[in-house]
């Protein structure tokens, strides 16, 4: 499995919240995820659901093999994902893994590297764990017990923005310019994958990450990664996010901001949401 997951430290038994789980073991099965979306990129076409969002057979296989390891690494939890809802334990109590097979489906489609395997942990409204697998750039970032972010084995620490200039990069959804005006000095991007915006909050030169009405599987791991790395996250007039901002399984009702405290209110008085 080469060093993806690594050796954080201590033993591999992590407690979360107040459960417990191997984090060996669902490192483990992130990279079979990930083998298994390697072995259909550019072997597999899209089919159209019923909401109008793309599927493959790679989203369809990945999710069939995780509830069924979770429900043998994690009995009494339950699980949410994309393609077939919510399985395992139904009390709304439990802990519940959410999980996207594959977080940029159309990039995935389209033969491009910017899709991710996305597994975070809810309990009682908070996203404890997080895990996000990018297998073709080789880069897999997770929460440990003691509240580090970890990339391939190794800690890794968000770099501070820098103040707001022309090479400032602000990540932004594929359809910012038939939602949003945006007023922003620097750059805007869109790689295809919320989840993969989600971790660029971390590096150089990025002012924050504007996501639209995403679901809470595009969402749960992103969510205890940042909050773990000390970011805001909240819509743009403010609100705090938190898993029950999401109703059953539907997307959000307003786009959210990721962003360092320090740069949130700036960054959010330069987004617009247009009329619809």
């Amino acid at each position: 499995m080469a060093k993806i997951g690594g050796e954080p430290a201590g033993n591999t038994r992590k407690g979360f919240g107040m459960k417990e789980f191997d984090l060996q073991e669902i490192i483990r099965l992130a990279w079979e995820a990930g083998q298994i979306a390697k072995k259909h990129f550019n072997y597999t076409g899209a089919r159209r659901k019923p909401d109008n969002t793309v599927v493959t057979d790679a989203d369809q296989e990945i999710e069939l093999l995780v509830r069924e390891r979770l429900a043998e690494l994690t009995p009494g939890f339950g699980v949410l994902g994309e393609e077939s809802g919510r399985s395992g334990n139904p009390d709304k109590a439990a802990p519940c893994w959410v999980v996207d097979p594959l977080d940029g489906t159309s990039s995935f489609v389209s033969g491009l590297p910017n899709w991710a395997f996305s597994l975070g942990l809810i309990e009682e409204d908070s996203a404890s764990f997080g895990l996000v697998y990018l297998p073709l750039l080789d880069e897999m970032y997770y929460l440990v017990e003691d509240g580090r972010v970890f990339k391939n084995g190794e800690p890794v620490k968000p770099v501070r923005p820098a103040p707001l200039d022309g090479e400032s990069v602000l990540y932004v959804p594929s359809d910012w310019h038939q939602r949003f005006t945006i007023r922003f000095p620097g750059k805007l991007r869109s790689l295809g994958s919320a989840a993969y915006h989600g971790l660029l909050v971390s590096r150089p030169l990025t002012a924050g990450v504007l996501q639209g009405r995403i679901y809470l599987w595009d969402a749960a791991a992103i969510l205890a990664l940042n909050w773990a790395w000390g970011m805001r996250v909240a819509t743009l007039d403010g609100r705090e996010v938190k898993p029950s901002s999401w109703s059953a399984q539907q997307a959000i009702s307003d786009p959210i901001l990721f962003a360092a405290p320090e740069l949130f209110e700036r960054l959010a008085g330069m987004i617009h949401l247009l009329e619809e």
